[in-house]
């Protein structure tokens, strides 16, 4: 049985011995006898008290369903994929509702310790001017020594702030600050406050508020630590790029006939994969994998990958193993395996004449195939020491020529209909 029907039940069961009772009273008074009189207005006492008692039930019942909805509430913030600014917004929107308040605002302590205001909200749910938001200091300090929560009904009465010029200052009434502990560490306060109304918060909004901001304070560092995780992602991922710059960088620095060859084929490929519906994560992999096509071939001797004149067999198998390089030196760096593709396959064939491992059609990799078509269009266009780069209508002519010999036809196709 749930608790709200429990707790109708039990205000339902009180408004029925109130129907008694007052049904007792009516036939009483119809029986017309002095001596009944007396009765009766005991039992109108009665049902004073319990009129009484229906009400107090009922407020009971409406504390416990603010504090539940403040928990449901806070808990989906926990559980969110939000950013710490928008958990931060909704944990006070949530508490000004809750508490009534008419604006509120939070502190976290940063890095050096000091509490710094992170948001003011109104209770139009709205941001709130920092330096238009005055409040007691001396209330958010004594929470932040203690750990406890605070509460002034009255707080221009209040005997403990009767020095406070901020309280008689502001016309502050009603205060409820409470603190933000994860595992018995303050990491900031949570105050709320109204200047219209004292006696607005009461003592059993006390435990309301400290349920609430332990279960929000958890929403929060839960935020902070998400956004400095994907804020170290971040910078790892820029550290990755920056070693696979460098990588190309090298290759480009080693081998003059083909500098920038790497840049190049690795924006066209960008292009073409996009205009093929290659999005996200995948689109990444591809670039990583454009970027480090020819990783393998730092594998190969100087002797052999600078030959001037024409390579012997066995000088030209040893070059066509820098796929096989690539893959050896990649495959155990986890973030890169997704990229292998590229590297591993762009020499295969569409007929499966190609190396290293004789693939044919769509048993290659997508990303190869892509690849591979940009990979020959750079290298027939671009100028050479030893001759000058094709024109582009004759390039495209060769390329189609390929198409379901060394290429994919469907690529063929879509690197065709680009602007180049």
């Amino acid at each position: 049985m749930s608790e709200s029907f429990m707790e109708e039940s039990v205000v339902q069961q009180i408004s029925e011995i109130q129907k008694i009772i007052m049904q007792t009273m009516l036939q009483l008074a119809r029986m017309n006898q002095p001596q009944l009189s007396v009765a009766n207005r005991e039992l109108a006492s009665l049902v004073s008290l319990v009129a009484k008692l229906k009400d107090d039930v009922q407020t009971h019942f409406n504390s416990h369903q603010k504090k539940v909805e403040a928990l449901v509430g806070v808990g989906s913030a926990i559980n969110s994929t939000l950013g710490l600014k928008r958990v931060l917004e909704e944990v006070m929107d949530s508490i000004i509702a809750l508490m009534n308040a008419e604006r509120g605002f939070l502190m976290l302590k940063d890095n050096s310790g000091e509490m710094t205001v992170q948001t003011a909200r109104g209770i139009a749910q709205s941001d709130l001017a920092r330096e238009s938001f005055a409040v007691s200091n001396s209330i958010i300090r004594k929470v932040a020594e203690t750990g406890e929560a605070i509460l002034t009904t009255n707080a221009q009465e209040d005997p403990r702030f009767d020095q406070q010029a901020s309280i008689a200052q502001y016309h502050l009434l009603s205060i409820l600050c409470a603190p933000l502990k994860v595992k018995d560490v303050l990491i900031g306060v949570m105050y709320v406050d109204n200047r219209a109304q004292s006696g607005i918060f009461k003592k059993d909004d006390l435990e309301i508020i400290s349920s609430y901001s332990n279960q929000a304070a958890v929403a929060i560092e839960n935020a902070r630590l998400f956004e400095g995780l994907q804020a170290s992602n971040a910078e790892l991922q820029i550290a990755y790029q920056a070693t696979l710059e460098g990588w190309v960088r090298a290759l480009d620095l080693r081998d003059k006939e083909t500098e920038g060859h790497t840049q190049r084929v690795t924006s066209i490929t960008m292009k073409l994969a996009t205009a093929m519906g290659i999005t996200g994560d995948n689109l990444l992999h591809i670039q990583r994998g454009a970027l480090l096509h020819d990783i393998g071939k730092m594998a190969i001797p100087d002797g052999i990958l600078l030959k001037p004149g024409a390579l012997t067999p066995e000088e030209r198998s040893l070059i066509q193993k820098h796929p096989v390089y690539a893959f050896e030196m990649l495959s155990p760096i986890k973030f890169l395996q997704p990229a292998l593709d590229i590297p591993y396959c762009h020499h295969e064939k569409w007929d499966g004449t190609g190396y290293p491992r004789g693939l044919k059609a769509e048993q290659i990799p997508l990303a190869a195939r892509i690849f591979a078509v940009v990979d020959v269009w750079d290298a027939l266009v671009s100028d050479r020491p030893y001759r000058q780069g094709l024109k582009h209508e004759e390039v495209k002519q060769k390329i189609k020529a390929d198409a379901n010999s060394h290429f994919d036809p469907y690529v063929v196709d879509m690197f065709l209909k680009l602007e180049l």
